[in-house]
């Protein structure tokens, strides 16, 4: 699919989410449509290092945990515009520090070097209670209705993924490319793969700090769990299902497990079986996840089009 279709399929989506509150007025229903856009503007963010550069990252907790705690502690004495600021500026330091020391590794030592600092913040939130108010969190005031978040998340996963898909198909993207296809060559033809490394960092924390404020101004509260296993793992499920290496791809895996999780919830007896079993048989159908599966039926539909206009 070209980058303009892309664009025209974001276009169409964002459209189509836009409208559904004219049907959906259950505040419940909407509430988890606007959890399903934060996780869709975690889980493409994550993409841009892990999927096009290849760098499994298990710790992008860390990131949107900046922006969200960024929100408790600033929110009270800041306009949301300069919190919304603090809260990219934080999650691109951690990223920088982060970054540094880890993107000198590869494999799996980098997996599980990024495993350990989103472990390391959430053991510090539980330890400084004075600051972080502990396993209890931060109280969130909401300078928005869940309504107006809704829209204003939507907004958000739109700047996100319109971001994303031209640095993807701009020079810099086409070298995180080469990088994730062969990092020894990209390094022969003189290319500073460290860099470009932490560039693509950078520009995925960065992003879901953005995502990180959100999300606290959504749950109107930030806790140490966010810095949790289950978060980061969450992740990266959601862009192995979606797709890696084609930024809507994640997005699509963050909203189908999002709204299956939700549509799982009154039987919650079976509820991790089926969950657990939808989402392996996902991965094993289409290994290029759901994106790779609609991109293929959309170039069987496009070359089948002239043979039908031949009859």
């Amino acid at each position: 699919m070209t980058i303009h279709s892309r664009y025209i399929v974001l276009a169409a989506a964002i459209g189509g989410l836009a409208l559904l509150p004219l049907w959906v007025t259950n505040p419940y229903y909407l509430s988890v449509l606007t959890l399903a856009a934060l996780y869709a503007i975690f889980a493409s963010s994550w993409d841009i290092l892990s999927g096009y550069i290849g760098q499994l990252n298990f710790g992008h907790a860390v990131f949107f945990g900046a922006g969200a705690y960024a929100t408790g502690f600033l929110g009270p004495h800041l306009p949301p515009v300069l919190v919304f600021l603090a809260g990219a500026v934080a999650a691109a330091g951690f990223a920088v520090l982060v970054g540094l020391p880890c993107l000198k590794l590869r494999g799996p030592y980098l997996s599980l070097t990024t495993l350990v600092f989103p472990l390391i913040l959430e053991r510090l939130a539980f330890t400084f209670r004075d600051v972080t108010g502990g396993e209890y969190g931060i109280t969130v005031a909401s300078p928005l209705s869940s309504r107006s978040l809704y829209f204003a998340s939507l907004a958000l996963l739109a700047f996100t993924l319109a971001v994303l898909l031209w640095v993807a198909n701009s020079r810099v993207g086409r070298t995180f490319r080469a990088i994730g296809d062969d990092d020894q060559a990209a390094m022969a033809a003189g290319v500073n793969t460290t860099r470009f490394k932490l560039g693509a960092f950078v520009l995925g924390a960065a992003l879901a700090g953005l995502g990180g404020v959100f999300y606290a101004y959504h749950l109107r509260h930030v806790g140490p769990e966010i810095f949790g296993l289950f978060t980061s793992f969450s992740i990266v499920i959601m862009g192995i299902v979606g797709g890696m290496g084609t930024i809507l791809g994640p997005a699509l895996g963050a909203y189908f497990l999002i709204l299956l999780g939700e549509s799982l919830r009154e039987i919650e007896t079976f509820r991790i079986l089926i969950y657990s079993s939808v989402m392996i048989a996902c991965v094993m159908i289409f290994p290029n996840g759901l994106w790779g599966f609609g991109t293929l039926l959309h170039r069987l539909a496009s070359s089948l089009r002239p043979a039908r206009g031949t009859q």
